[in-house]
């Protein structure tokens, strides 16, 4: 079986991977192959984003509609950050 290598993980991932791990009970190994094997999870969890998007989109128009549209506030922010 492959055994790929990993390198230069964020320590902050690192940490709540062998968090995980403890949790479940597993080295850390067997932790990533079994997030690695979750495809199902992986689906799963597109397919519920996917549903959710059109409600966030319908309450996002309701917004709208109550309050006017809003302007993007990047600019804003830029120009705050930049005179400082």
């Amino acid at each position: 079986m492959p055994s790929p290598t990993v390198r230069k993980i964020p320590r902050d991932v690192y940490r709540r991977l062998k968090e995980t791990a403890r949790r479940n009970n597993r080295s850390l190994n067997a932790e990533i192959v079994a997030i690695l094997n979750d495809e199902d999870g992986w689906i799963r969890r597109r397919l519920e984003i996917a549903a959710a998007l059109p409600e966030l989109d319908r309450a996002r128009e309701e917004f709208a509609r109550r309050y006017g549209e809003l302007s993007d506030s990047v600019h804003l922010i830029r120009e705050d950050r930049d005179s400082q």
